[in-house]
């Protein structure tokens, strides 16, 4: 139709330039529908609302220390599957702690229509050489960034000196300064101390 009003308003044909139009319009249609048809099968990212929901309820939650590593696949209502890891300390009776996992577990299908797994983590809690070393771990990680957070911490023995081994989570601007990090932290870790520090890092970045 418009072809045929310009072609007798102003001479010109433009039948070819149409065409070629119609079919990108039916092109990007049919992608666009591709995509919203798929991406539920694949199974997508939850918001950042669900995700902040599950989180602030498992710290909330009783003898949970912390948590972390929480991903979440969102196949359709009904269908939102997560696993998280959490923090208990171990002298918590095995079976107690697995009675609260199972609660927690529960509550979330209840309460956020999602299926969660859950990783318990044992967490020692009454080694004071281990507190002191992750609260000066702690303080150089604040000097670097308040965003990075730390989990997982834990200290052995090795046989030039003790080795400490951690994850860090790092917002997205900090994603290639992993190795920066590394070696900011090393640096201080040792200044002025009798024993030599190793540092066995895993790094991820914040999943928003």
């Amino acid at each position: 139709m418009i072809a045929t009003l310009v072609e007798h308003g102003m001479g010109y044909q433009i039948d070819g330039f149409m065409g070629l139009v119609v079919s990108l319009f039916v092109l990007y249609s049919g992608i666009s529908l591709a995509r919203e048809t798929v991406s539920p099968l694949l199974g997508e990212g939850a918001d950042t609302e669900l995700r902040d929901k599950l989180t602030k309820y498992i710290q909330s939650c009783e003898m949970v220390i912390g948590c972390h590593d929480l991903m979440v696949h969102d196949y359709g209502p009904g269908q939102c599957f997560a696993s998280i890891h959490v923090e208990i300390d171990k002298n918590v009776d095995a079976l107690v702690s697995h009675e609260a996992i199972d609660r927690m577990e529960r509550e979330c299908l209840k309460k956020f229509d999602t299926h969660l797994v859950i990783h318990y983590d044992p967490v020692i809690t009454d080694d004071k050489e281990a507190d002191a070393l992750k609260q000066k771990v702690l303080v150089c990680i604040g000097k670097i960034n308040p965003q990075i957070t730390l989990h997982d911490f834990r200290v052995s023995r090795c046989e030039p000196g003790i080795r400490l081994t951690f994850d860090l989570v790092l917002p997205e601007s900090l994603e290639r300064k992993k190795n920066q990090i590394q070696e900011q932290i090393q640096a201080e870790i040792n200044r002025d101390s009798a024993d030599k520090y190793f540092l066995d890092i895993t790094f991820d970045v914040e999943d928003r």
